[in-house]
Protein backbone atom coordinates (compact mmCIF):
# COMPACT_ATOMS: atom_id res chain seq x y z
CA UNK A 1 0.00 0.00 0.00
CA UNK A 2 1.57 3.25 -1.10
CA UNK A 3 0.40 6.11 1.04
CA UNK A 4 0.08 9.67 -0.30
CA UNK A 5 2.82 12.53 0.85
CA UNK A 6 -0.47 14.32 1.84
CA UNK A 7 -1.74 11.93 4.08
CA UNK A 8 1.93 10.85 5.90
CA UNK A 9 1.99 14.67 6.61
CA UNK A 10 -1.63 15.51 7.84
CA UNK A 11 -0.65 11.95 10.36
CA UNK A 12 3.15 13.35 10.92
CA UNK A 13 1.14 16.46 12.24
CA UNK A 14 -1.23 14.59 14.40
CA UNK A 15 -0.22 15.01 18.17
CA UNK A 16 -1.48 11.66 18.96
CA UNK A 17 0.06 8.52 18.24
CA UNK A 18 -0.94 7.15 15.79
CA UNK A 19 -0.32 4.52 12.88
CA UNK A 20 -1.99 1.93 9.84
CA UNK A 21 -1.81 -2.15 9.26
CA UNK A 22 -2.62 -4.21 6.74
CA UNK A 23 -5.26 -6.91 6.68
CA UNK A 24 -2.45 -9.08 7.72
CA UNK A 25 -1.79 -6.88 11.19
CA UNK A 26 1.72 -5.75 9.58
CA UNK A 27 2.32 -2.37 10.16
CA UNK A 28 2.47 0.09 7.28
CA UNK A 29 2.87 3.24 8.68
CA UNK A 30 3.01 4.71 12.20
CA UNK A 31 3.97 8.57 13.03
CA UNK A 32 6.13 10.10 15.22
CA UNK A 33 4.36 10.22 18.35
CA UNK A 34 4.08 6.47 18.19
CA UNK A 35 7.26 6.02 17.77
CA UNK A 36 8.34 8.04 20.90
CA UNK A 37 5.36 6.22 22.87
CA UNK A 38 7.25 2.84 22.07
CA UNK A 39 10.83 4.51 21.59
CA UNK A 40 11.43 3.68 18.21
CA UNK A 41 13.93 5.60 16.21
CA UNK A 42 12.94 7.88 13.38
CA UNK A 43 15.60 5.54 10.81
CA UNK A 44 13.91 2.09 12.34
CA UNK A 45 12.24 0.80 9.45
CA UNK A 46 8.52 -0.82 10.84
CA UNK A 47 6.93 -1.43 7.42
CA UNK A 48 5.98 -5.38 6.68
CA UNK A 49 6.61 -6.11 10.47
CA UNK A 50 4.50 -7.48 13.39
CA UNK A 51 3.92 -6.47 16.82
CA UNK A 52 5.78 -9.43 17.98
CA UNK A 53 9.22 -8.66 15.73
CA UNK A 54 9.05 -4.56 17.33
CA UNK A 55 11.74 -3.77 19.54
CA UNK A 56 9.34 -2.94 22.33
CA UNK A 57 8.01 -3.94 25.46
CA UNK A 58 4.41 -4.92 23.77
CA UNK A 59 6.12 -7.29 21.48
CA UNK A 60 4.92 -10.35 23.68
CA UNK A 61 1.10 -9.00 23.10
CA UNK A 62 0.95 -10.01 19.75
CA UNK A 63 -1.81 -12.62 19.73
CA UNK A 64 -4.17 -9.87 21.79
CA UNK A 65 -3.28 -7.07 19.63
CA UNK A 66 -4.06 -9.35 16.28
CA UNK A 67 -7.56 -10.25 17.33
CA UNK A 68 -8.55 -6.37 18.44
CA UNK A 69 -7.44 -5.60 14.77
CA UNK A 70 -9.83 -9.19 13.82
CA UNK A 71 -12.34 -7.70 15.78
CA UNK A 72 -12.32 -4.18 14.34
CA UNK A 73 -12.07 -5.84 10.49
CA UNK A 74 -15.16 -8.58 11.71
CA UNK A 75 -17.55 -5.81 12.48
CA UNK A 76 -16.48 -3.10 10.72
CA UNK A 77 -16.90 -0.68 13.87
CA UNK A 78 -14.51 1.06 16.20
CA UNK A 79 -13.20 -0.95 19.33
CA UNK A 80 -11.31 0.66 21.84
CA UNK A 81 -8.39 -0.90 24.51
CA UNK A 82 -6.57 -0.23 27.18
CA UNK A 83 -3.08 -1.20 27.10
CA UNK A 84 -0.78 -0.64 30.25
CA UNK A 85 2.92 -1.23 29.49
CA UNK A 86 6.14 0.56 30.14
CA UNK A 87 6.60 3.04 27.53
CA UNK A 88 8.69 5.89 26.37
CA UNK A 89 12.08 6.54 26.21
CA UNK A 90 12.50 5.57 30.56
CA UNK A 91 9.88 2.55 29.90
CA UNK A 92 7.41 4.35 32.17
CA UNK A 93 4.01 2.18 32.88
CA UNK A 94 1.70 3.77 31.45
CA UNK A 95 -1.85 3.48 30.55
CA UNK A 96 -3.22 4.55 26.65
CA UNK A 97 -6.52 3.57 25.16
CA UNK A 98 -6.25 2.32 22.30
CA UNK A 99 -8.93 2.91 19.47
CA UNK A 100 -9.25 1.23 16.59
CA UNK A 101 -11.19 1.39 13.09
CA UNK A 102 -11.34 0.07 9.31
CA UNK A 103 -9.02 2.07 6.71
CA UNK A 104 -10.08 2.70 3.38
CA UNK A 105 -7.89 3.68 0.28
CA UNK A 106 -8.80 3.81 -3.09
CA UNK A 107 -12.29 2.67 -1.80
CA UNK A 108 -11.14 -0.62 -0.74
CA UNK A 109 -10.49 -2.02 2.36
CA UNK A 110 -7.02 -2.19 3.09
CA UNK A 111 -6.18 -2.47 6.48
CA UNK A 112 -6.63 -0.99 10.42
CA UNK A 113 -6.05 2.86 11.77
CA UNK A 114 -5.37 2.97 15.15
CA UNK A 115 -4.36 6.18 17.50
CA UNK A 116 -4.21 6.28 21.55
CA UNK A 117 -4.95 8.75 23.75
CA UNK A 118 -3.33 8.79 27.58
CA UNK A 119 -5.80 7.01 29.84
CA UNK A 120 -5.22 9.90 32.51
CA UNK A 121 -7.85 8.10 34.77
CA UNK A 122 -7.72 4.32 35.27
CA UNK A 123 -11.21 3.26 36.04
CA UNK A 124 -13.96 0.59 36.31
CA UNK A 125 -12.63 -0.55 32.70
CA UNK A 126 -9.70 -2.17 34.87
CA UNK A 127 -8.99 -4.78 36.27
CA UNK A 128 -6.84 -6.46 38.32
CA UNK A 129 -5.88 -10.10 38.32
CA UNK A 130 -7.82 -11.13 41.35
CA UNK A 131 -10.91 -9.75 39.78
CA UNK A 132 -11.23 -6.14 41.58
CA UNK A 133 -12.50 -3.70 39.92
CA UNK A 134 -10.43 0.09 41.02
CA UNK A 135 -12.01 3.23 40.75
CA UNK A 136 -9.04 4.97 39.71
CA UNK A 137 -5.38 3.38 40.22
CA UNK A 138 -2.04 4.37 40.66
CA UNK A 139 0.42 2.40 37.83
CA UNK A 140 3.90 2.82 39.60
CA UNK A 141 5.00 3.13 43.45
CA UNK A 142 4.53 5.87 45.13
CA UNK A 143 7.36 5.64 46.81
CA UNK A 144 11.00 3.80 46.02
CA UNK A 145 11.39 3.37 49.86
CA UNK A 146 9.55 0.10 49.81
CA UNK A 147 11.13 -2.95 47.74
CA UNK A 148 8.85 -4.59 45.09
CA UNK A 149 8.25 -7.61 47.44
CA UNK A 150 6.81 -5.10 50.04
CA UNK A 151 4.49 -3.41 47.98
CA UNK A 152 3.23 -6.75 47.08
CA UNK A 153 3.07 -7.45 50.59
CA UNK A 154 1.22 -3.71 51.45
CA UNK A 155 -0.99 -4.15 48.57
CA UNK A 156 -2.84 -7.30 50.24
CA UNK A 157 -2.90 -5.69 53.63
CA UNK A 158 -4.56 -2.47 52.60
CA UNK A 159 -7.17 -4.92 50.47
CA UNK A 160 -8.12 -6.30 53.73
CA UNK A 161 -6.19 -9.91 53.73
CA UNK A 162 -4.72 -11.47 56.92
CA UNK A 163 -0.99 -12.35 56.97
CA UNK A 164 -1.91 -16.37 56.61
CA UNK A 165 -3.99 -15.03 53.30
CA UNK A 166 -1.56 -12.93 52.08
CA UNK A 167 1.14 -15.74 52.82
CA UNK A 168 -0.66 -18.37 50.79
CA UNK A 169 -1.19 -15.56 47.76
CA UNK A 170 2.53 -15.09 47.58
CA UNK A 171 3.62 -18.30 48.41
CA UNK A 172 5.54 -17.54 51.51
CA UNK A 173 6.18 -18.46 55.11
CA UNK A 174 4.03 -16.54 57.77
CA UNK A 175 6.70 -15.53 59.59
CA UNK A 176 8.59 -14.18 56.51
CA UNK A 177 5.33 -12.00 55.79
CA UNK A 178 5.17 -11.20 59.35
CA UNK A 179 9.04 -9.58 58.64
CA UNK A 180 8.33 -7.76 55.49
CA UNK A 181 5.56 -6.29 57.45
CA UNK A 182 7.75 -5.42 59.96
CA UNK A 183 10.51 -3.86 57.58
CA UNK A 184 7.94 -1.66 55.93
CA UNK A 185 6.49 -0.20 59.14
CA UNK A 186 10.53 0.79 59.80
CA UNK A 187 10.58 2.51 56.76
CA UNK A 188 7.35 4.40 57.18
CA UNK A 189 7.80 4.76 60.92
CA UNK A 190 4.15 3.19 62.02
CA UNK A 191 4.01 1.18 65.27
CA UNK A 192 1.28 -0.77 64.20
CA UNK A 193 -0.25 -2.57 61.02
CA UNK A 194 -3.36 -0.94 61.82
CA UNK A 195 -1.49 2.27 61.92
CA UNK A 196 0.72 1.35 59.13
CA UNK A 197 -2.57 0.89 56.83
CA UNK A 198 -4.23 3.76 57.63
CA UNK A 199 -1.14 5.97 57.13
CA UNK A 200 -0.51 4.47 53.96
CA UNK A 201 -4.48 4.86 52.80
CA UNK A 202 -4.41 8.52 54.01
CA UNK A 203 -1.97 9.37 51.43
CA UNK A 204 -3.68 7.43 48.56
CA UNK A 205 -1.52 4.63 48.23
CA UNK A 206 -3.88 1.94 48.13
CA UNK A 207 -4.91 2.96 44.78
CA UNK A 208 -1.61 1.51 43.37
CA UNK A 209 -1.46 -1.76 41.92
CA UNK A 210 1.46 -3.86 41.58
CA UNK A 211 2.15 -4.20 38.10
CA UNK A 212 1.87 -8.01 38.12
CA UNK A 213 -1.87 -7.77 39.48
CA UNK A 214 -2.72 -5.44 36.62
CA UNK A 215 -3.99 -7.12 32.98
CA UNK A 216 -2.21 -5.23 30.81
CA UNK A 217 -4.15 -5.44 27.86
CA UNK A 218 -7.95 -5.43 27.70
CA UNK A 219 -10.43 -4.11 24.83
CA UNK A 220 -13.05 -2.58 26.62
CA UNK A 221 -15.71 -1.23 23.71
Amino acid sequence: MKLSSDLINFWESYDKPGGLKDLQSRYVYVNSAYRRLQNLSKSYDIEGRYDGELPTETYEYEPEFQRHDRLVLDTKDVHSSIEIHPFGKHKVLEGWIFHKRTFFYNNKLSGVFFWADPARKIDINIYTTFGTKASSIILNPPTTALTEREWEVLYFLMKGESLKSVSLMLSLQVNTVRKYLENIRTKLGTFSQAQTIDFCKSKGWDRYVPKKYIIRHKIIS
